[in-house]
């Protein structure tokens, strides 16, 4: 397993070396599922959990995240539904389409991708730490934390944040104090 050293932790720098960290079914999954998206024309990214992982700091999740492009989904009037034919589950493990709120599209959608066969594209750290400070939830946060005390950039997590969702570095910035704090 090949690692870099960043900051004082070593980490996974593709989402095969989560292997140990996650059970290999996940692994196998976002492979399979990207696959399925990449056959159906359709652009994507891992986020969630997975590359929270692949980011820094490994952790165990109950689902495998893709943000999608529009067309992943069929429009009938106010009812959305997944595209027939597209994964939702792999093994028994959900695999969750998220799509991008208007808000956020001009700051994300460059992010999604029709990847060559065989790859799982990864969203980068700090769109990623921009999407968990938009969620708010307490576990987003949580990982923000683990992810600055893993070493991630937190001056180009700024830059993007100020550019994209100005509203929540206030809110990155007081995690960042925490993540110091607990060293």
């Amino acid at each position: 397993m090949t690692h870099r050293q960043h900051g004082r932790s070593l980490r996974p720098t593709t989402l095969n070396e989560l292997e140990g960290h996650v059970p290999h079914t996940f692994i196998e999954g976002a492979f399979a599922a990207s696959e399925a998206f990449r056959q159906a024309n359709i652009r994507h990214v891992l986020v969630g959990g997975l590359a929270v992982g692949v980011n820094g700091y490994p952790r165990s999740t109950k689902d495998i995240d893709f943000l999608v492009d529009e067309n992943a989904f069929e429009f009938h009037g106010p009812l959305v539904t997944h595209r027939p034919g597209l994964p939702i589950s792999y093994a028994g493990i959900g695999i969750d389409w998220i799509s991008l709120e208007p808000q956020e599209r001009k700051a994300l959608d460059r992010f999604l991708v029709i990847p060559d066969i065989n790859e799982v594209p990864i969203i980068p750290v700090e769109p990623l730490v921009a999407m968990k400070l938009v969620a708010g939830r307490h576990k987003d946060q949580a990982d923000i934390v683990e992810l600055v005390k893993s070493g991630t950039d937190v001056e180009s997590c700024i830059d993007f944040i100020e550019c994209n969702f100005a509203s929540v570095l206030p809110l990155f910035n007081r995690l960042v104090k925490a993540a110091h704090s607990e060293g």
